[in-house]
């Protein structure tokens, strides 16, 4: 068995997973304040307004 064969099978997709997971984060601690007013918007935007 391959061990070096498995971890270059899945390492790009580790690290999308874990650029994905990145961004997420800093994300979200960036709207963490606007939040709520981006959630209401999207609200506000499947009633029509």
């Amino acid at each position: 068995m391959k061990k070096a064969g498995l971890v270059s099978e899945y390492l790009p997709w580790l690290m999308i997973a874990v650029a994905v997971l990145a961004i997420l984060m800093v994300t979200i601690l960036l709207l963490k304040e606007k939040g709520v007013s981006l959630i209401d918007s999207i609200k506000n935007l499947f009633r029509g307004r």
